[in-house]
């Protein structure tokens, strides 16, 4: 592992959790990001959203899984629809791109077929805000899921819904990679499963 200006750590746990949300992996802390791990899933949600860019611009749309160790985030993400590009609070989340035409099966980010299909990892800590800003330009900065295929991992989604009250599962094997400005040339990996509940409000969320 390089070190260049930002202290950097791997550190590999078991997560805990029940046996619908099970997460292994970690990421030890640097100058921009708290320690990331998903031992307390306390949200794990899902449904459709549009992305847009910096600016505001539409860029297509998408399905999501997220998984966090807050709670009700489905509630904060109506309240701060910026959650994630500029975070209210201190959180871990772990966020699922799927391509937007109700599939399911195993999805691998750089197939082709698979266009839409990605990853990241976002680890918000507001005491480290200003040195994110001051490293990266941003209030916070992605671990960005490596898309490099046939190398890096998938994500296997066997249920789908969108309606109300409705239920996604699904697994995950993914590698991610930290924000350049950590100079770090370590692949970090996460795997589980997952059962999603329905946010039917996601779409008015401002995506990283």
């Amino acid at each position: 592992m390089r070190k260049a200006g930002a202290a950097f750590l791997l550190v590999v746990a078991a997560a805990c959790g029940n046996n619908e949300n099970v997460f292994y992996g970690s990421i030890g802390p640097s100058t921009i990001t708290p320690f990331i791990a998903f031992d307390n899933a306390n949200s794990v949600i899902s449904g459709r959203a549009t992305l847009t860019d910096a600016d505001g611009g539409t860029t297509g749309s998408a399905e999501l899984v997220i998984i966090s160790d807050r709670p009700r985030l489905c509630d904060r993400l109506v309240q701060y629809p910026d959650y994630f590009r500029n975070p209210p609070e201190a959180y871990v989340a772990l966020i699922l791109f799927l391509p937007p035409d109700n599939r399911v099966g195993t999805f691998l980010a750089g197939r082709p077929g698979d266009e839409g299909t990605g990853s990241e990892i976002i680890g918000a800590d507001p005491t480290k805000k200003q040195a994110s800003i001051d490293l990266t330009g941003r209030p916070v900065a992605p671990f960005q899921g490596l898309n490099a295929y046939p190398c890096c991992g998938y994500i296997s989604l066997r249920d789908w819904s969108e309606a109300s009250g409705g239920e996604s599962t699904g697994s995950i094997n993914l590698y991610y990679g930290a924000p350049p400005q950590l100079n770090s040339t370590t692949a970090f990996p996460f795997y589980g499963q997952f059962k999603a509940t329905v946010c039917t409000t996601l779409n008015g969320t401002l995506l990283p």
